[in-house]
């Protein structure tokens, strides 16, 4: 009698394992404040957005396309005429300037023609003003070469910002889920707990009913303790997934609580068909994008080299009004058109050939890029059908892992099956369900690392 109540004693404890095992993994590893707790729990979106305006690098790259659109204002600019205003004043007793200053002034009179006045005049002062109209008429097109510079050069770093958005959205994606994995391992970890601690209450019962060896509760503590152990160590891992997200988004240690297990949804649509990834990255892909661009602005340096051999055409228009103190005085124009042509310059040549070569590699980095990116759409699509077929085969594990655990807890209850057997299937389905979530994990995160390879990765605005 002894012996029976101590095995239905057993059997009411395993079969209760279980359901609490189950309720541990679901509900385990959720940081503090979540929604259960009524905390807003930090959602992708909300971490999106945050990385998106604290990160420094993408904001260095903001500041240079910033740089790059004033660059081509400028380019624009030099199209247009250019009105200067000058003033000046002066006293001097220089015979030569004093004649000038009075000539311009238009204030001679019949005794400064005298020879005592023009060697050795008394000191003079002159104030003058003017106005300058300057116009480029002809630039040999180094006008035109440098508009198209500049415009080309704004658009490839407006890209370039592009793509590093795209780029940080992944890596706050992979660190997201990286705590959403952690916190699962953490669930897992408290389950398998449960499940060892209670095999220890049981071998101890068992033991101290004279049903077993003391070296199965020995065998059960060293489990239980095992357990602890690794508990342990995935919520050291949880917090370290933490502080990676917070520092990548620039999240307050006080802010939203951090995301749950629940966050690991593996996409439903199917995957699709490689070539369709590959066409829509050759089109979508800023990287591409920007060595086009940086292509483009080589080629319009290497035409602003050859034109800087070519004359240069400026019309000039100038009102200048002279006086002894600033009231008065005459009024003087000048007009003119004027040409500039550098017939000889030693570097030159070495600078049209620079300009020529760096427009080469230029159109080379194009090919390479976008061979790169093909390349890692592939190895992205790939990655992301096995990740599939891991997680079908993970889940298939898992529920073999726990129909084989309940038929030995079934078989040790009924004093069938040493406690060794037990524990070893509780290890397989322990296992099997950590196999599982970075199944999920996989699955999600690879789905996300090809559609950034593909260039159809969202980035919240």
């Amino acid at each position: 009698m002894r012996r029976f109540a101590t095995y239905i004693f057993v059997i009411s404890l395993l079969h209760g394992l279980p359901g609490r095992a189950a309720a541990a993994q679901g509900g385990a590893g959720a940081p503090a404040g979540s929604e259960e707790s009524g905390q807003a729990v930090l959602t992708l979106p909300d971490a999106l957005r945050a990385g998106l305006l604290h990160d420094p690098g993408l904001l260095a790259l903001r500041a240079g396309a910033a740089a790059s659109e004033s660059d081509l204002k400028i380019a624009l600019g030099a199209r247009w005429p250019r009105l200067v205003a000058e003033a000046s004043w002066h006293a001097t007793d220089n015979p030569a300037l004093v004649f000038g200053d009075k000539l311009t002034a238009g204030r001679f009179l019949p005794a400064d023609f005298a020879i005592d006045s023009l060697n050795r005049p008394g000191a003079a002062d002159h104030a003058a003003a003017a106005v300058v109209l300057e116009a480029p008429l002809y630039t040999s097109g180094r006008i035109r070469a440098g508009i198209d510079e500049a415009r080309d050069t704004s658009l490839a770093d407006q890209a370039g910002v592009r793509a590093a958005e795209s780029d940080l959205v992944a890596r706050v994606t992979a660190a997201y889920y990286g705590v959403s994995l952690a916190a699962a391992g953490v669930g897992t970890a408290e389950a398998s707990l449960a499940s060892a601690t209670g095999h220890e209450r049981v071998a101890l019962a068992r033991f101290e009913n004279g049903a077993a060896l003391k070296s199965d509760f020995l065998r059960a503590q060293v489990r239980r303790l095992a357990r602890e152990r690794g508990l342990d160590r995935a919520r050291a891992d949880l917090d370290l997934a933490g502080t990676r997200l917070r520092l990548l988004i620039g999240l307050a240690v006080n802010g939203p609580s951090l995301p749950t297990a629940s966050n690991l949804t593996p996409p439903s649509v199917p995957i699709g068909d490689l070539q369709e990834w590959i066409d829509a990255a050759a089109s979508a892909r800023y990287e591409i994008e920007a060595v086009r661009r940086t292509s483009l602005a080589a080629q319009a340096r290497t035409r602003a080299a050859g034109a800087a051999g070519g004359p240069e055409i400026a019309g000039t228009a100038r009102y200048e009004r002279n006086a002894a103190d600033l009231r008065g005085g005459e009024g003087t124009f000048f007009a003119g058109v004027g040409i500039r042509w550098t017939a000889f310059d030693r570097g030159r040549s070495a600078r049209q050939e620079a300009a020529r070569q760096r427009a080469t590699a230029a159109a080379a980095a194009i090919r390479a890029t976008e061979d790169a990116v093909r390349l890692e759409v592939e190895r992205a699509y790939r990655d992301a059908e096995v990740a599939g077929r891991d997680l079908v085969a993970a889940r298939q594990a898992v529920a073999a892992a726990e129909e084989a655990r309940r038929i030995s807890a079934d078989r040790y209850a009924s004093g069938l099956l040493p406690l060794t057997d037990l524990l070893d299937s509780e290890e397989s389905l322990h296992e099997a369900r950590l196999a599982e979530i970075a199944a999920r994990h996989d699955a999600v995160l690879g789905r996300v690392l090809l559609q950034r390879a593909a260039g159809r990765l969202e980035v919240p605005r």
